[in-house]
Parts: C-alpha cells; sequence; structure tokens
C-alpha cells in the first residue's frame, strides 16, 4: 500500500466523519465536529496500518480482523464516557452509537471500500436527521421560544447549554445582543414539557435575570 492511497483513505476519513459530526455538532451533541472526524480518522489509519502489515508479511486475514475488533472495543470506553445519567433520566446514547458507527465507517474505508462507505456516511446522516424529526413530531417534543435579559455575565451561554444538556432540552437558533449592561438571549428549546420545565426553573435560578419570556 503506496503513501498516496493512505493520504486518500484519511482525506476520506476526514470528509465523510466530518459531515457526521456536522450534524451532531449543529444538534449540540458533546461529541461533535472535531470528535467524529478524530474517531473516522483513526480508525482508517489503524485498518490501513493492518492492511499494509499484512500485504507486506505472511500474516493472515485474521490481523485484519482482530484490529477491528480491537477498535469496536475501544470505541465502547469512548462511548460510555458520553453516556451521562441525570434527572432519573439516561442522557448520550444516540452520541455514543454514533461514535461507534463513526468508527465502523473508518474501519471501511480503511479496508478500501470508499463507495460502501459513501453510502453508509448518507444513512447514517439521514437516520440522524429523519429520526430526530420524527421524535420532534410524535414523541410528545414542543418547541419554545425564550426571550431572557440578563445582567452582563461572560459565562452566561456556557451555564444556559449546561443546562439544556443536563435536562435533556436541546437549544437551536441561539443568539446574544447587548443592551445597554444587559444582555438580551434569545433561543428555540425542543424536548418533552416535563423537561422543559425543568429548564425553566434552572434559569431562574441562575441569578442576575431581568427579563423572562417564552412564547
Amino acid at each position: 500500500m503506496g503513501i498516496l492511497e493512505i493520504i486518500l483513505k484519511l482525506i476520506l476519513a476526514i470528509a465523510l466523519g466530518g459531515l457526521i459530526g456536522l450534524e451532531r455538532e449543529a444538534s449540540q451533541k458533546p461529541a461533535g465536529f472535531r470528535t467524529n472526524v478524530m474517531v473516522c480518522i483513526g480508525s482508517a489509519m489503524m485498518m490501513s496500518m493492518a492492511s499494509g502489515l499484512i500485504k507486506g508479511s505472511s500474516a493472515s486475514l485474521d490481523s485484519l480482523i482482530r484490529m477491528a475488533a480491537g477498535v469496536v472495543t475501544g470505541i465502547g470506553f469512548l462511548g460510555a464516557g458520553t453516556i451521562i445519567h441525570a434527572q432519573g433520566a439516561v442522557i448520550g446514547l444516540t452520541t455514543a452509537s454514533t461514535l461507534w458507527v463513526v468508527a465502523g465507517l473508518g474501519l471501511l474505508i480503511g479496508a478500501g471500500y470508499y463507495v460502501p462507505a459513501i453510502i453508509f456516511t448518507i444513512i447514517i446522516i439521514a437516520t440522524l436527521i429523519t429520526f430526530r424529526k420524527v421524535e420532534e413530531a410524535y414523541l410528545k417534543k414542543r418547541i419554545y421560544h425564550y426571550h431572557l435579559k440578563f445582567k452582563e455575565r461572560p459565562d452566561l451561554l456556557s451555564r444556559l447549554k449546561k443546562l439544556s444538556f443536563h435536562h435533556g432540552v436541546r437549544l437551536e437558533h441561539l443568539s446574544l445582543k447587548k443592551e445597554g449592561s444587559s444582555l438580551a438571549v434569545s433561543f428555540t428549546a425542543i424536548g418533552p414539557e416535563d423537561k422543559e420545565q425543568e429548564f425553566n426553573a434552572a434559569v431562574l435560578d441562575l441569578g442576575d435575570l431581568e427579563e423572562f419570556r417564552v412564547d
């Protein structure tokens, strides 16, 4: 296996893993763009290395199988780190499963199955986007539009993102505008009604809140 082929595999891994990472980043998941790229490129590199060693020696195909099994097992520990138990709910299972699938995508690229890898990527992204919309439409998830005003504080956005993640509410269209000595924040929150109520209570406890309005 030549160095050019390896470089092309890694570039493809960056591109396909990055596409999935962008969807995760847009959904404000903890494992976003860079994490998915690194998982995909790492898996592709390991499989490329195993393929190169087999071609350059008398090693059997079992080495490739062991390498793939090792990557899948190893990614399980990374995925476990994204699963959080909060407020009696389990959060992060989709993120963990996505990392596992992206590792498989990297193995596919490293093994030289480029067209199946592209098709696999399209299926992954379509599944994530389509079923997220299905959840929002049919699984009692509602959309709320928030308009808040706080006294100026540098950690406001990070605090809001942490609260939304902790309470299982997804934030979209987050914007921040300075109005004198205050900060006007607007965003869309998506989640079940009970989780939205918990999120409301947590926002009210942040302090320095001057205005609170939900449409």
